[in-house]
């Protein structure tokens, strides 16, 4: 069975930081592993080849860097296409918007 119209996830958060910071805890290891996985081999940059490890679960990922911009977006694969947008608020705070598409259906 394939879908025509495979399924998307979304997900959001809202973050109590400005724009820029909470972009950079997204892209510099040194704080994403503060929290979200244990290590990473590198820096989120446009064509990185990335391994995250959770140590706790003995769990690994290999990570394609597909786009960054700067305080706005981050695509990558993973296997799945995952992006992240980054919006500033007036009052400070930081919207940020997470999709992974790609799925498909076996049955």
């Amino acid at each position: 069975m394939s879908l025509s119209n495979p399924p998307v996830v979304r997900a959001q958060m809202l973050v109590r930081r400005p724009g820029a910071e909470v972009f950079a805890a997204f892209v510099d290891p040194a704080i994403t592993t503060k929290f979200w996985f244990t290590h990473s081999t590198g820096r989120v940059e446009a064509g990185a080849k990335l391994t995250w490890s959770w140590e706790m679960y003995g769990a690994k990922a290999q990570v394609s860097v597909v786009a960054v911009e700067p305080d706005r977006r981050i695509a990558i694969e993973w296997p799945l296409p995952v992006e992240w947008t980054f919006t500033s608020r007036a009052d400070g705070s930081t919207m940020v918007n997470v999709m992974a598409s790609g799925f498909y259906w076996e049955r």
